[in-house]
């Protein structure tokens, strides 16, 4: 039977480290722009010379691109998508109906 097994990749680490440095003005183990271009690197494209978080998220979105973890960036940096602001209710599922019918307590998400 197959199963959901979360995979966490190598370069998600770096640019995990990379943003927490850059937002904490820390060099923990490297620096944010060290990190940056190790994977610049290994993808083969022009190192740079100064890193901002813009330059780090841009990253995150090329590095791992359909791996599902861009809904997590627009909404923990409160960013839009397209026509859709970060806490707009079409970014978010519904609950299903035998999820609510197990648990009175919940309630259908806004919008559905």
């Amino acid at each position: 039977m197959g199963k959901n097994i979360p995979v966490i990749r190598l370069s998600e680490m770096y640019l995990v480290r990379a943003e927490c440095n850059l937002r904490l003005g820390s060099e923990i183990r490297q620096s944010p722009l060290a990190d940056i271009n190790l994977i610049r690197s290994r993808a083969k494209t022009t190192p740079l010379n100064s890193v901002v978080l813009d330059d780090i998220l841009l990253e995150r979105n090329l590095e791992l691109c359909f791996e599902g973890l861009r809904i997590h960036d627009i909404k923990r940096n409160k960013l839009s998508t397209g026509m859709y602001m970060w806490n707009d209710n079409n970014l978010v599922f519904p609950i299903p109906i035998r999820e609510i019918r197990a648990n009175s307590l919940l309630t259908q998400n806004d919008g559905y």
